[in-house]
């Protein structure tokens, strides 16, 4: 999985105290992040008529506002952190790593066991040309407020439309524990050590010396691309430690 990442010295020091980024949906770049989902107003209504007295429905206010109470609830308890199975992908380049002049991490997942919080959430991001249907789901959570399809939501939250599929997203959601303060986007431990550093075609060539200083104690392959003299729009690597 690659991570990638704008030029900053911050930035390098994440690698170095092995820590991740994780974002509150509200901060992501897609107003549609978490909101994946739709729900037909009309139905959940009469459903919750045969269930819940008139005035209390009333006291609830409007169904959409109810439903979208539940999905702000969802959204404000987890906080994600994204790759893409993509190293040579020329947009992530250019809308993540400031038009080539980052970089961007290797990780190995498969290096930490299943039951690792970091592996254990993470998921694929889905793309579709329309948001999931959260209707019946709704009714189920309702009438059995523990039932386990409830963490469901957290993952149909996980679909993005499908002008985005071209970052081949990965995520670790991390969901925030009842003894838990509120989340907001902040840094988080990760356990793994990358497995190497990217620098991307218009990296600075005045700062190579001191990134390679700074994770020479690390013993993390470093590699910069070029662009290639092939007949296709390619890029190559070349090590540089």
């Amino acid at each position: 999985m690659y991570k990638y990442q704008p030029f900053e010295e911050n930035r390098i020091s994440t690698v170095i105290n092995y820590k991740l980024w994780f974002t509150v949906p509200k901060d992501m770049n897609d107003p549609f992040d978490s909101r994946g989902v739709c729900w037909n107003t009309d139905e959940i209504e009469e459903f919750l008529k045969t269930r819940v007295p008139r005035d209390k429905i009333k006291e609830f206010g409007s169904i959409d506002s109810i439903v979208d109470g539940a999905i702000a609830s969802l959204r404000n308890n987890i906080k994600i952190t994204c790759f893409s199975e993509e190293l040579f992908s020329m947009p992530m380049w250019s809308h993540y790593a400031n038009n080539h002049k980052g970089f961007c991490i290797e990780y190995d997942f498969t290096r930490l066991s299943y039951e690792n919080d970091l592996t254990k959430y993470l998921f694929p991001v889905g793309y579709e040309s329309h948001r999931y249907d959260i209707t019946n789901l709704f009714k189920i959570t309702f009438s059995e407020p523990y039932d386990p399809r409830v963490k469901l939501l957290y993952f149909l939250m996980n679909l993005k439309h499908s002008s985005w599929s071209y970052e081949k997203e990965w995520r670790i959601i991390k969901m925030r524990l009842p003894e838990e303060k509120a989340f907001k986007s902040g840094l988080e431990d990760c356990p793994l050590k990358p497995t190497a550093i990217y620098l991307g075609v218009n990296f600075d060539k005045n700062k190579v010396h001191s990134v390679k200083e700074k994770l020479k104690g690390l013993d993390i392959p470093i590699y910069a691309l070029k662009v290639s003299n092939s007949e296709f729009f390619e890029m190559d690597l070349e090590s540089i430690n």
